[in-house]
């Protein structure tokens, strides 16, 4: 069945390699959906489904495959829909682009990857005649991206890498790379899979073997601690712990363990500033300390040095909630966290928002001469919020703030509800969060306690002043009615003087940083970063 035509006007230039499925035919429309059946942004990956009066009744005789392939179509009432199970997306200029087909989809680690789509990116890399990308691992645990290559010069791997960096998060980023001359074929002339994964299983093992071992007893003894930790039989040395199964909670648990081994204070931030066995033994050799050189600054990721990315801590303080964002954003982007003053002893809290702002501000100075996005979850947000203000007053043009579920409105009474919690109730947030963990210090939970209302205070404090540059707004869409989101994003667009957009996402407040939610979240800030590019192009 035809459903698209692509034109090719006469002097115009052919793609090099994908050439788009163009638009839909007379009496046909596509709908780009995720696996909730929701439209995807622009430039977004879904599964490409088909109406119109084309589209047939189903299978003949096959009723369980015609209910999977035919659905209702949820705007257009009496309308039905094929599931196509092709992947695709829309290009900036309305033609649709073919990616793959929804096959090769897999999860790793929690994240759903599109396999089809590293491949397409993999083959343009010059070098690289085909590929194909595969999850191998005999369990959830042991699990690795692995790129099979077929290429018809040598490539530096180095080079590779940074030349993904700029189109794939670290997130889908392969872990290792098989080269090949020729792809294994089954008698059918298909790419055989099952022989590419036993060949990258024995080329992994032959990398631990020779390239990953730890070389002395602090090594050994940081191995130890990650594979009991993590599960994950493995690793080696140069392996990112983010990269493998590592997350914030696990972070902390990790800095519990390392200290209690080598009797040494280890902060969470020396994990996410050396997240490699060969790093942490290099930290733990000299007692290097990050404290003084870093303040409440957290280096995610450096980046390429031209586009940058600043989240701002929640109520409570710590910024490591958004290590899942920054894993999936590209690798060429720098992501940094800033964390509340107060949370080690000794430290004084800022009065205000205003004065957090200005503070914060005066931290990241180096990374406002380049484009920057500025966000921050829920009281965060209002913190990203006033430094983008200050920052654009200032004359500062590229500077976008993206909130992340952060309340507010014009109602007085709104502000008067924020109150302060009880320890009791602070404590079953810590526990439901997973922010309790062995060995956590009284004093800890005393100072997280103190420090979380002190915020909460200065969020009902805090008046949002009208911003002249840009706003955007992601929103939860669990816990609110459709009034309240409405008038949330009413609220905000007021305050916007230089564009404004807002994003629904499914799931609750926390959803968006700590589940597949966070994959949409970072798909905004890249529109939001691409727009930065386009702004310079002018």
């Amino acid at each position: 069945m035809i459903s698209s035509v692509w034109t090719l006007q006469p002097g115009a230039e052919v793609p090099p390699r994908q050439l788009p499925i163009g638009r839909p035919i007379a009496n046909t429309r596509f709908y780009v959906l995720d696996e909730r059946n929701a439209p995807v942004p622009a430039g977004v990956s879904g599964q490409l489904h088909i109406g119109g009066v084309g589209v047939a009744r189903g299978y003949l005789g096959l009723d369980e495959l015609t209910a999977e392939r035919f659905i209702d179509n949820p705007f257009v009432a009496g309308d039905r829909l094929y599931r196509s199970g092709d992947l695709a997306r829309y290009r900036p200029d309305g033609q649709l682009e073919f990616i793959g087909r929804n096959d090769f989809q897999v999860k790793l680690r929690g994240i759903r990857l599109e396999l089809s789509e590293i491949e397409a990116r993999l083959d343009l890399v010059p070098g690289i005649r085909t590929s194909v990308a595969l999850i191998v691992g005999d369990s959830a645990q042991n699990q690795r991206l692995v790129a099979c290559c077929v290429t018809d010069s040598a490539v530096d791997e180095s080079a590779l890498r940074a030349h993904l960096a700029t189109t794939l998060s670290s997130a889908v980023m392969p872990s290792a790379y098989l080269w090949l001359d020729a792809l294994p074929l089954t008698v059918n002339g298909k790419v055989d899979r099952v022989v590419l994964a036993t060949l990258a299983d024995q080329d992994l093992a032959e990398r631990q073997v020779n390239l990953g071992s730890p070389r002395d007893h602090i090594e050994l003894a940081l191995y130890q601690i990650w594979k009991d930790l993590l599960l994950v039989p493995q690793i080696g040395i140069r392996d990112n712990f983010f990269n493998v199964g590592g997350t914030s909670i696990a972070a902390i648990k990790m800095a519990y363990e390392i200290g209690r081994a080598f009797a040494v204070e280890v902060p969470v931030r020396v994990i996410i500033g050396h997240p490699t066995i060969e790093a942490l033994g290099g930290w733990l050799r000299t007692g290097a300390s990050l404290t003084s050189a870093q303040g409440n600054l957290i280096e995610f990721r450096r980046g390429a040095g031209q586009r940058n990315v600043v989240c701002i801590h929640p109520a409570g303080g710590t910024a490591f909630c958004y290590l899942s964002l920054a894993k999936e954003l590209p690798e060429s982007i720098g992501v940094y966290g800033v964390q509340s003053p107060g949370l080690n002893p000794g430290e004084s809290t800022e009065p205000s928002v205003e004065a957090m702002a200005d503070a914060y501000l005066r931290r990241i100075a180096p990374l406002t001469s380049q484009p920057l996005i500025l966000t921050g979850l829920s009281f965060g947000g209002l913190v990203a919020y006033e430094m983008a203000r200050r920052l654009t007053a200032a004359g500062h043009r590229q500077v976008t703030v993206v909130l992340l579920d952060t309340q507010g409105s014009d109602d007085p009474g709104f502000r008067q509800q924020i109150g302060t919690v009880d320890m009791a109730e602070f404590r079953d947030k810590l526990v439901r969060f997973n922010g309790m963990y062995p060995g956590i210090e009284d004093a800890q939970v005393e100072r997280y306690f103190h420090l979380y209302n002190h915020n909460r205070l200065a969020m009902a404090a805090y008046e949002c002043a009208p911003h002249a540059g840009r706003i955007v707004l992601i929103q939860a869409r669990e816990g609110f009615s459709r009034t309240q989101l409405h008038e949330l994003r009413s609220f905000w667009r007021r305050r916007a003087g230089d564009g404004y957009k807002a994003r629904l996402v499914h799931g609750g407040h926390w959803d968006m940083l700590e589940s597949a939610e966070v994959h949409r979240v970072s798909q905004t800030l890249r529109q939001e970063l691409q727009r930065f590019d386009t702004q310079e192009a002018q």
